[in-house]
């Protein structure tokens, strides 16, 4: 109890000690004495403090500035890259990019029992470009050593106010204290999205102030238009209202299996403009819908204006097409033509960069190049073609309608047999099998006529896997037999995006390697670049000391090297999805032969597993015939993303099946 009261007192102080540490180069010793974090002793590196604050000026029109600063702390050499930091500055042309200043940052160590401070320099700064919306501030740290401490500051001026900053109170290294405080005068309306699941403290206060700004006056019915251009000053008084969030101790967020991008669950807020009533003016609103977002991309000459371009491509296409009538059977010529014609040069984006002409012609191109190409390809042959944006798995989901949310575009055709939808960067994908860095959440399907809707991208169809095996036991320990393994859909993208390219011996090697010294020959594959057809490869294989004999009995593993031995769910809870990728069917039917002059004593029993709301199923059948058993296990996964409130249920069903596949069967000699 004692112990218990002495841990709690710890963490109060802990709390209060961090929340009024926050005058920037003022590193204490005992900050780099600290050896372990207080509360995540295994903590490479921690956020001793991070607090940024985000203001409004007005000169003739509304910037906002946001000034950042922030306390590393160094524990183990695993965290030394946190010394490396990236600061987001969004860009969109010539002499209107936001401006980075302010810039400050120090590494402190101790030397002989003193405190040293290294400065950084402005000329260890680096651009560093993302796309075409957005570059890097990046920097790194000298000096870091274990126990070191890094502080920085920095200031963002921007005329960008549709957007604020998002602000991040968790990171995957443990956050001692974050604020983040916004003064939005009353003239401007936002609204705030938050994600991630630790909760926010919020505190909201209101003062009057004053501002002088410039307007041009209305003119009142009946009065003379004469001089009514004029533009007047005015200063009046106004409510400044200030929001501060604040977040105290946030854990690390651990990346866990079966997660598409553990950063879309970071804590974090960010807000969006509503609307501006200025004094004396009308109310703007700002407030998007997905049909103002599509308006507004087809508008821009690198997506609406290039996607309408023709007389590039006829000439190599129109031969293709001649006598061709289903629109079905022109949808995937015009696919393979593409994914044939054009490489893609790994950038994303739903801009043209060098612009479709140059891009056909030069064979290479981004991925608005290539599935603009494609979807003008399509309409071009009379059918319903329309692009999606896509935001990859990398870049998170977006929340609202938003044209900044989207990195990536693929092409979707509406058909009698039901949507298609087409990505023509990688060489593998086939219709509705798009490359797994595009199947992330919804997509926006966007018409020419403005229109738009949202899209599944998430699989719905069940991708199979079907192995058979023969194996028979040889009394000396022993095994020989032969596999026929066979993949559909994604899991057949998935093995030929993997291995296409690679030499078949240094398949074959990890393929041994994976199943444990397994010895594989006559190693056959099918369909290998056929992306319509299932992968199929067949060998035979032999394997030394592959089960255990004690005096007259034999022990094995009926599903021998491709049983289950891992449950992937053993943490307590879990917040986040579950992310299968994509539906999956598991089928192995295995006929072992054992040895003459041996008889089964016990055998595993058959079983049934059932996920709960359809989720899933598992089967184990198992039969005897002689000096043959038959094994049949089935294993289904129906859904794409799956709750985290089943968790529990999905621990123990993987449970189940851990303990089913590693049962054994026991022959004894007669």
């Amino acid at each position: 109890m004692k112990k218990s009261v002495f841990i709690l007192w710890c963490v109060l102080m802990y709390n209060t000690t961090y929340a009024q540490r926050f005058d920037f180069g003022k590193v204490s010793e005992e900050e780099i004495k600290e050896e372990v974090h207080p509360i995540d002793p295994e903590a490479s590196a921690a956020v001793l403090y991070k607090k940024a604050t985000l203001k409004m000026e007005y000169n003739d029109t509304w910037l906002y500035v946001y000034e950042v600063e922030a306390r590393i702390k160094i524990y183990k050499n695993e965290g030394f890259d946190k010394a490396t930091v990236r600061v987001p500055i969004y860009q969109v042309g010539v002499g209107s990019n936001e401006i980075f200043s302010n810039f400050k940052a120090f590494t402190y160590t101790l030397q002989n029992g003193k405190i040293e401070k290294e400065k950084i320099g402005n000329d260890a700064i680096f651009d560093e470009d993302y796309n075409e919306f957005w570059r890097y501030k990046k920097f790194t740290f000298p000096n870091v050593k274990e126990g070191a401490v890094l502080e920085y500051t920095y200031k963002i001026t921007s005329p960008y106010i549709n957007g604020l900053p998002e602000f991040y109170f968790q990171e995957d290294i443990p956050v001692n204290f974050a604020e983040y405080t916004l003064k939005i005068p009353e003239y401007l309306g936002y609204k705030s999205y938050s994600k991630g699941f630790f909760q926010l403290q919020r505190e909201e206060s209101r003062e009057v102030n004053q501002f002088t700004f410039s307007y041009v006056p209305k003119l009142r019915a009946g009065t003379s238009a004469l001089g009514s251009h004029k533009t007047q000053n005015s200063t009046v008084n106004y409510t400044l209202l200030t929001t501060k969030y604040t977040a105290n101790n946030v854990p690390k967020l651990v990346a866990e299996e079966y997660v598409n991008n553990i950063d879309n669950y970071l804590t974090s807020i960010r807000h969006e403009l509503e609307a501006v009533k200025m004094p004396n003016s009308e109310v703007k609103t700002y407030a998007q819908n997905w049909e103002d977002v599509v308006k507004t991309i087809y508008k821009y000459d690198r997506f609406g204006k290039e996607l309408a371009q023709k007389n590039y491509f006829e000439a190599e296409l129109n031969p293709l097409l001649e006598g061709v009538n289903s629109n079905l059977e022109k949808a995937i010529i015009i696919f393979e033509f593409v994914k044939n014609k054009m490489s893609w040069n790994t950038n994303n984006g739903y801009f043209t960069n060098d612009g479709v002409k140059t891009a056909y012609k030069n064979r290479t191109g981004n991925v608005a190049e290539i599935n603009l190409m494609l979807t003008a390809m399509l309409r071009y042959a009379g059918l319903t073609a329309n692009p999606v944006l896509v935001s990859t798995k990398s870049n998170g989901i977006p929340l609202f309608p938003t044209r900044n949310g989207f990195n990536y575009v693929v092409s979707a055709i509406e058909l009698p047999e039901g949507a298609l939808l087409l990505d023509a960067t990688n060489t593998y994908s086939s219709p509705n099998i798009l490359p797994e860095r595009a199947l992330n959440w919804f997509g926006r399907l966007m018409r020419s006529d403005e229109t738009s809707e949202e899209v599944n991208l998430m699989p719905t169809k069940l991708s199979r896997k079907v192995i058979n095996m023969d194996i028979k036991l040889n009394e000396n320990g022993s095994i020989e037999g032969k596999i026929r393994n066979t993949l559909t859909d994604h899991l057949a993208l998935q093995f030929r995006n993997q291995y296409t390219e690679v030499e078949e011996k240094t398949y074959i090697d990890q393929l041994q390697n994976q199943f444990i010294s397994l010895d594989i020959e006559a190693y056959s594959i099918q369909n290998q670049k056929d992306a319509y057809k299932p992968i199929v490869e067949s060998y035979t294989f032999t394997k030394s000391n592959a089960y255990d004999k004690i005096g007259d009995k034999i022990y094995f593993n009926l599903l021998f090297f491709l049983a289950t031995l891992k449950n992937p769910f053993t943490a307590e809870s879990r917040e986040y999805p579950i992310d299968f990728k994509y539906p999956t069917s598991n089928s192995y039917t295995i006929s072992i032969t054992i040895p003459d002059g041996y008889l089964v004593e016990s055998i595993p029993e058959s079983a049934a597993l059932q996920l709960p709301d359809g989720l899933g199923k598992y089967g184990f059948m198992i039969s005897q015939t002689g000096n043959s058993i038959q094994l049949r296990v089935t294993s289904d996964v129906n859904f794409t993303m799956v709750p985290a409130l089943y968790y529990d249920a999905l621990k123990q069903y993987f449970k189940a099946i851990v303990e089913k596949e590693t049962e054994k069967i026991v022959l004894v000699k007669l």
